[in-house]
């Protein structure tokens, strides 16, 4: 038997319109601004590419990596518009026909809109935000067709100079056959939208299933997967996929798996556009196992406004009369399947060839379609029984060799199998999905969980008193969110989920020498020579310049040289310190004599509202408490 894999192994990643990213037009579209600076990417090494993609068959590939520096300060060129400013920068390939933007880092602060676009304007990712790079800061970008793209970032004055930006990696497509079949508007025409009419009974379930785009160390590819509901009826965010799906690349990336949910036409015809679904960055292997090749993840947390389905499931060996399976085929809009006869349990055993090795007898489902079809992109999808329950993932199948609208076989493994055949937890379901040991043979989906959430604010105010607006603001913990001070120096993060605990961390990056003046060095003179004390422990800690927790005549060396210009900055510290506005000192006039407070505010078990979230700002270098907040 001829088995072709289901899986497609693309060193392209998918376009990031999905992960938080909130649409809009750059700025340029509106208004007239100078020509972005070129920079010229690395040229390909088309024959050395191509010797190293006949040695691999497996990767099938399209494009592979270059490696790059663009930073906000060396390249491309800034201008001032009204509200803030605009930084541009033009990549160029010299013989690539796309590319994929890989950011080591990418930290935008509230209000920042950064965008990638092609020079005609004809394609546009983005707006992409503060919420749209991982915790640690990478992001993915892409692809945007052609041999050009400008970068666009608008970046507003009250968080001037906030923006981190660092691209280090492009991967250049080098293939014109298979560039245009990356993702939507890619499968086949006899694939069906599942809000055709034939889905029109699977609304609730088609909320449970999302496509994947995996990062692996030399790679990207496409896979599909569903939420999967738990015995407890939990929030917990397990979700089934094919074991397969980790082996077409090199060391998976797994912190960079992206799940794009809703991701589908809103009506029976394909649209004109992409549409733009909701995104999951992140999750953790749990189990998987390879003679049923199923493989089950852990995602980030879910946010609640999502309102996604956790698919139910059957540990029932008896074939149902019917099967349906939802999937993204070439990773493109969701489509369903299905086969009006019961499906067969494969008796033979199944040889997927190299590394993915032989099937077992017994261990797959297999249901041939009479309507749809499926496509590499469509592996790990779920297999649904009349029930609507999941019976199996998607692990491969055979097409007809003048039509792959003509399924021959498809194969699932099965779910009964990889409940509980595993030697180990790792190795089976058993134990993630039912952690009380209820022992159901089945569960029925539920939707998402709404958790009970409470607000978390506070003001940030220098010790003087002043309101500190365009403060930047994270919240980390069980979630990641970010936010600014406004004019009164007021935050709030809506809708925290209860429970679980959190850590909140304020950050500013303005001028060293706001509020900096030799009047200031007069004052820590008279504290150090013992002729006039400073009367409050915030303006000495403003004095230690090199965050030696000490204040010294090497800390007036440090604030010297930024008066007079020869360092743009503070050694070792930034120009704002933050501290909870209740701590407290034994010595109010010897602060450095025990540990400094933790300039953060920790959260642990959020009840009930927090609204005293505090914090006082110490400006470095600045004796009287002359600094300004803006500058």
């Amino acid at each position: 038997m001829n088995i072709r894999y289901t899986f497609i192994f693309l060193l392209f990643a998918a376009p990031l319109a999905a992960q938080y990213s909130v649409g809009g037009k750059p700025l340029s579209f509106s208004l007239t601004l100078p020509a972005p600076k070129p920079f010229l990417l690395p040229e390909l090494n088309l024959d050395a590419e191509r010797q190293q993609d006949s040695q691999h068959p497996e990767w099938q590939r399209f494009a592979a990596p270059v490696q790059t520096l663009v930073s906000l300060d060396a390249q491309g060129t800034w201008t001032d518009v009204p509200g803030g400013r605009v930084w541009r920068c033009a990549l160029h390939t010299p013989n690539g026909k796309g590319m994929v933007l890989l950011f080591d880092r990418l930290s935008l602060p509230a209000g920042a809109r950064f965008f990638v676009f092609t020079p005609k304007g004809d394609q546009v990712l983005g707006a992409f935000t503060e919420k749209s790079a991982t915790t640690a800061g990478k992001c993915t970008v892409g692809p945007i067709q052609g041999q050009d793209a400008i970068l666009e970032l608008f970046e507003p004055t009250s968080v001037r100079g906030q923006s981190e930006m660092l691209l280090n990696r492009v991967d250049i497509a080098y293939d014109y056959d298979v560039a245009g079949l990356l993702d939507f508007g890619s499968s086949l025409p006899c694939n069906v939208n599942i809000n055709c009419p034939d889905g029109a009974a699977w609304q609730t379930e088609k909320k449970g299933v999302a496509r994947i785009l995996m990062v692996f160390s030399n790679g990207s590819g496409w896979c599909t997967g569903s939420l999967i509901a738990n015995t407890g009826s939990t929030s917990d965010p397990y979700f089934l996929t094919a074991h397969h799906c980790q082996l077409i690349g090199l060391v998976p990336d797994f912190d960079l798996w992206r799940f794009d949910f809703d991701y589908e036409s809103a009506n029976c015809n394909n649209p004109g556009s992409e549409p733009i679904p909701r995104s999951i960055l992140g999750c953790e292997r749990v189990a998987y196992r390879s003679e049923t090749d199923f493989m089950l993840l852990k995602l980030e947390p879910i946010p609640s406004n999502y309102n996604l389905y956790f698919n139910g499931w059957t540990r029932s060996a008896t074939a149902p009369a019917n099967t349906t399976y939802i999937h993204h085929p070439q990773g493109d809009i969701k489509k369903i399947t299905k086969d009006n006869q019961a499906p067969l349990i494969h008796a033979p055993t199944i040889n997927w060839g190299g590394i993915f090795g032989v099937s077992p007898s017994n261990t797959h489902w297999n249901a041939v379609p009479e309507i749809g079809t499926f496509q590499p992109g469509s592996s790990g999808c779920p297999l649904f029984d009349p029930n609507k329950r999941i019976i199996g993932q998607l692990h491969g199948g055979s097409w007809n060799a003048q039509n792959n609208c003509i399924v021959l076989t498809s194969f699932f493994g099965r779910f009964d199998l990889s409940w509980n055949q595993g030697s180990t937890a790792e190795s089976r379901l058993r134990e993630w999905l039912d952690p009380t040991n209820t022992n159901l043979n089945t569960k029925d989906g539920y939707f998402l969980p709404q958790p009970v959430a409470y607000p978390i604010s506070g003001k940030v105010q220098t010790h003087g008193g002043q309101a500190m607006a365009g403060v930047k603001i994270q919240l980390t913990g069980a979630i990641a969110d970010s936010t600014t001070t406004d004019n009164a120096g007021n935050y709030q993060f809506n809708d925290v989920p209860s429970g679980l605990s959190y850590t909140i961390t304020p950050s500013y990056s303005g001028s060293a020498l706001n509020g900096v003046t030799t009047y200031d060095m007069v004052l820590f003179s008279k504290h150090l020579l013992g002729t006039q004390d400073l009367d409050s422990p915030w303006k000495i800690i403003a004095g230690d310049a090199n965050k030696s927790n000490t204040f010294t005549t090497f800390d007036m060396v440090d604030i010297r040289k930024v008066i007079l210009g020869i360092n743009p900055k503070f050694p070792n510290v930034p120009s704002w310190r933050f501290f909870p506005a209740t701590a407290t000192f034994s010595d109010p006039l010897k602060p450095f004599d025990a540990p400094l407070p933790p300039e953060v505010i920790n959260i642990n078990n959020l009840q009930q509202p927090f609204n005293g979230a505090d914090f006082i700002g110490v400006k470095i270098g600045d004796a009287n408490a002359s600094a300004v907040s803006g500058q």
